[in-house]
């Protein structure tokens, strides 16, 4: 017997157990009834024994007790009401068993470690195309039989068992004892791709969830993400800042919001954060922030300059289409709704946190010194003509969309101030200056022309909680929102 054929024989038991189950005496037609359904039952037993699933096996095993039970409870003469009682538990079976034949594509699937995670990711799991056989964890206790229902096994029976995928929620040890192409390393796919940076992560979750429609959009690096309050904000925004976002990426942001947001032509403003260093930077080469590349590329399918693109890109792409085969659609924007808890923690630390230069020794002063000039130890005459390229197209876009832009450079406390490079940023205002003469965008200087005390600030440069609802308070008298996106000029 096949597939089909073990699942046919199934759906006949099922229908026979429909009409066991109506009938209110053990008469002749009734066991002679009773005598087939057992008969069918043992002959898919016989195969699907030989498969060696464990949780198959666990369902077969089940129905053969309940049926050992009806057919004594009729040798003993018992209700009528304790027999289908009896029939009902063997159909319901039955009825899972004919779920996992159902399944349009039968992927047979090994848990590969539990931990905390692991329910989160199960919760990715699409249950009408796979079947998970088992967990198997190292060095298994014996206590530990089952875990969510389904059977555990040591690792070492991996190697007997006929599966499709060994799903990895934790880092496999040894892995190489494993079919290279039978491992799904889940886990590493999610911390590397989808929530290796908090903030990609909490806002793209953010975006799964509302589509809109949206006032306006938000890009830059962190400062301003952390320096705009959602809440008091003038209309409905999408805050798509993320620390150490360039301009590349800021412009990409935006195009992915704008193109999957629902009635994107309501969509009237675009808050673009700046830095004094924005056009000498290049987040995909940058020491300490070029590997973030990777997380943008899940859902942007870009790493700009990215040595290691290639690398990363095949690695995305090979797990990413089995993953497609057995995970439930969008899988990776749903799996970053199960960590809701830890995202909303950490915003909410990063906003009540309050910043104190005045609690600074000398070599707390000296490190601050030192980290701010790190910043501005750029000269890249390549990099600052492509951002000004970056800076038209998503200019030209904007314009194009008649999205109006409003440029900010956020304050920063006089402490970063007294360090920064003032010759960059002249450099930079020098570049703005061009810019906006060609299209007249709304450019806010908030480093020079708002000066706040270091309780709005949770470091050096970044804004708390409060500081981002005094920034806000200055940005809505930029915005002047329109009743329907027909009123736009």
């Amino acid at each position: 017997m096949d597939w089909e054929e073990i699942e046919q024989a199934v759906m006949s038991m099922i229908e026979d157990v429909n009409l066991l189950l109506k009938r209110k005496e053990s008469d002749r037609a009734f066991l002679m009834l009773l005598k087939d359904v057992y008969s069918k039952y043992v002959q898919i037993c016989k195969v699907l024994f030989s498969w060696n699933q464990p949780t198959l096996t666990e369902y077969l095993l089940s129905g053969q007790d309940t049926f050992e039970k009806v057919a004594d409870s009729v040798r003993e003469h018992k209700s009528v009401s304790e027999v289908q009682d009896l029939l009902y538990e063997f159909g319901q079976t039955l009825l899972l068993l004919q779920r996992c034949l159902s399944m349009e594509q039968k992927y047979f699937i090994i848990i590969y470690g539990i931990s905390q995670k692991t329910p989160d990711y199960l919760y990715c799991l699409d249950l009408t195309k796979t079947f998970v056989m088992a967990f198997a964890v190292k060095d298994k206790a014996p206590e530990l039989t089952e875990y969510m229902g389904i059977p555990v096994i040591d690792m070492d029976e991996v190697q007997n068992l006929e599966y499709d995928y060994l799903l990895c929620t934790e880092e496999p040890e040894e892995a190489d004892q494993y079919p290279y192409e039978k491992v799904l390393n889940f886990h590493s796919h999610i911390g590397t791709f989808v929530t290796g940076g908090y903030e990609i992560a909490y806002e793209r979750m953010n975006f799964y969830r509302d589509r809109g429609p949206y006032d306006g959009i938000v890009t830059g690096l962190s400062y301003i993400r952390q320096g705009i309050d959602l809440s008091s904000i003038r209309g409905h925004f999408l805050n798509f800042a993320i620390g150490g976002q360039d301009l590349f990426y800021s412009y990409q942001m935006f195009r992915y919001a704008y193109e999957h947001a629902k009635e994107p032509e309501r969509i009237q403003y675009a808050v673009i954060g700046l830095s004094p260093y924005i056009f000498q930077y290049d987040m995909s080469i940058a020491d300490y922030n070029a590997a973030v590349a990777e997380r943008y590329y899940s859902f942007l399918r870009r790493m700009n300059h990215f040595s290691g693109s290639w690398l990363y890109k095949g690695a995305y792409h090979y797990n990413k289409d089995r993953m497609d085969q057995i995970m439930k659609e969008d899988f990776e924007e749903l799996y970053i709704t199960t960590e809701e808890v830890f995202f909303l923690n950490d915003e909410r630390e990063l906003r009540s946190a309050v910043y104190d230069s005045g609690r600074l020794d000398e070599a707390g002063v000296k490190a601050e010194k030192e980290s701010i000039e790190r910043e501005y130890h750029k000269d890249y005459p390549e990099t600052e003509a492509f951002n000004i390229r970056i800076m038209r197209e998503y200019l030209d876009y904007l314009k194009q969309r008649q999205v109006q832009a409003i440029l900010v450079m956020p304050p920063m406390t006089k402490l970063y101030q007294k360090y920064m490079s003032w010759d960059m940023y002249q450099d930079t205002m020098g570049i703005l200056k061009k810019l906006q003469e060609e299209y007249g965008f709304t450019f806010v200087n908030l480093l020079t022309d708002l000066e706040l005390e270091d309780k709005y600030f949770r470091n050096s440069s970044h804004l708390n909680g409060a500081g981002a609802v005094k920034v806000t308070e200055v940005l809505n008298q930029y915005i002047s929102l329109h009743q329907t996106s027909s009123d736009k000029t």
